[in-house]
């Protein structure tokens, strides 16, 4: 079995070190605000139907930490942990915790191939996996391994139904350079089925994306509501899914 590291991880490293962010965690830039605050949105519509009150949540990849204190402050969790495989992104993401809330957040550096040795099975009462399956060479082994955290796990994904996409991650430099590769949902599905859970939710939503003129990013957010109630279109026009996954 191919063991090899993502080569993305000094990619997101770069990033730190010549931005001190993540590139679309720099809210400056409208069309990154916009898309990721409709992820944020619906990632704490599910937390908020699905793990309770007080959560105990792990963020897995949760990079520089930008949208760990976003779910922290939206779903106020009795704890949350973030890991990366990006140990400046972890460093950056530790810097800005408040003194006062070092034991409510807490990121570490970690391997998602082996996030079931660096926690007990169980431990958390709901996973978050947000944007990183595409990143891997080995989704299939990373899912097995955090299948093991919890009974509840949410995924957010770039589409893999969506032509256009598939486009700009064989063009986009950005893209090729973070090894970009969306899965079809189906296949995302089938992997976690595998390993015992159910697709209780999945939602297409979306249609902004992170990288384009403002003005272009302002026309398509306006259509966005239209085009993501299209029957079958919109699995094909929305850029972005989300599961929720339950073990059965």
């Amino acid at each position: 079995m191919n063991k090899k590291k993502e080569k993305n991880v000094k990619a997101f490293n770069a990033d730190i070190k010549n931005k001190g962010r993540y590139q679309y965690t720099n809210f400056k830039k409208y069309s990154a605000y916009i898309a990721t605050k409709r992820q944020t949105d619906e990632i704490i519509s599910f937390l908020k139907k699905y793990s309770g009150k007080s959560p105990t949540i792990v963020d897995v990849g949760c990079g520089d930490g930008t949208f760990t204190f976003e779910i922290y402050d939206l779903v106020k969790p009795k704890q949350i942990i973030g890991f990366d495989m990006a140990a400046s992104a972890i460093q950056v993401a530790n810097k800005n915790v408040k003194t006062n809330l070092r034991n409510n957040i807490l990121f570490q550096i970690g391997d998602i191939y082996n996030a079931d040795k660096l926690f007990k099975k169980n431990e958390f009462d709901i996973v978050i996996v947000r944007g990183v399956l595409h990143h891997l060479y080995r989704p299939q082994d990373a899912i097995t391994s955090l299948c093991s955290l919890s009974k509840k796990i949410i995924v957010l994904e770039p589409n893999g139904y969506n032509p256009v996409l598939k486009i700009i991650e064989k063009i986009s430099p950005y893209h090729r350079k973070h090894e970009e590769k969306s899965y079809y949902p189906p296949t995302l599905n089938t992997w976690f089925e595998q390993n015992g859970f159910t697709v209780k939710k999945q939602t297409f939503f979306s249609i902004v994306p992170y990288f384009c003129p403002e003005i272009l990013a302002r026309f398509l957010k306006t259509i966005e509501p239209f085009i993501e109630r299209l029957p079958m279109i919109h699995l094909i026009a929305c850029g972005t899914n989300i599961i929720y996954y339950e073990r059965n």
